[in-house]
């Protein structure tokens, strides 16, 4: 579902060209930072990342949207999963992005779940936990996507999650931060036709 890459008047690159671009969906959402942040605070010393990559993310995404119904079913796609290798340690890290089929406002319709911080008129945080006491911290963006009706970025917005068992000593603030870096990149490679501002940092 994602657009095709950047097209180069030349035949060839160097190795350091080659070397720069991203090779996987954890790398093109958290970038280095993201990544330097992961293998300092990993409790694990081995672990395995894995993921689709953005321009298959928006493949899926726009393939789900073509044909947008108000009441379609949606899926999300883990853009990135990191995971230790040790046997039994179950302890992971996983980013998912897709069309949410919450709606942005449904925190209006009934009291819900966890968390909820407005962050500004077109995203909203949301922190919950799941039935194995782990948190799922959760954000919805108003993504107006071209040739749907002017209701679709509130009744199906762009959704994300992440969850962190992998990391240790890490707050609530520094793990929205990584996700809300992850939302921007999502967002510039969706196109949302409404142009809605991802914060660098949370206000939680």
């Amino acid at each position: 579902m994602i657009a095709a890459g950047l097209a180069f008047s030349v035949t060839s690159c160097s190795a350091e060209e080659q070397q720069a671009t991203p090779t996987d969906g954890c790398e093109e959402v958290l970038g280095t930072a993201g990544l330097k942040w992961v293998q300092e605070n990993a409790r694990a010393d081995d672990v395995v990342r894995g993921g689709v990559t953005l321009d298959e993310f928006r493949r899926q995404y726009y393939s789900q949207m073509d044909r947008w119904r108000p009441n379609a079913q949606h899926w999300e796609a883990e853009l990135c999963t990191i995971t230790s290798t040790k046997i039994g340690a179950e302890k992971k890290l996983t980013i998912e992005f897709g069309p949410s089929s919450t709606p942005f406002d449904f925190d209006q319709k009934k009291t819900p779940d966890g968390k909820v911080t407005p962050v500004n008129s077109d995203v909203k945080l949301q922190q919950v936990k799941d039935f194995k006491n782990v948190t799922r911290y959760g954000i919805y963006v108003k993504c107006k996507m071209a040739g749907t009706s002017p209701r679709q970025e509130i009744i199906t917005p762009l959704g994300g999650v992440l969850t962190d068992t992998l990391t240790g000593g890490t707050s609530d603030a520094d793990r929205v931060r990584h996700l809300l870096s992850a939302t921007q990149a999502v967002v510039e490679l969706l196109g949302c036709e409404n142009n809605p501002s991802i914060p660098a940092t949370p206000t939680v």
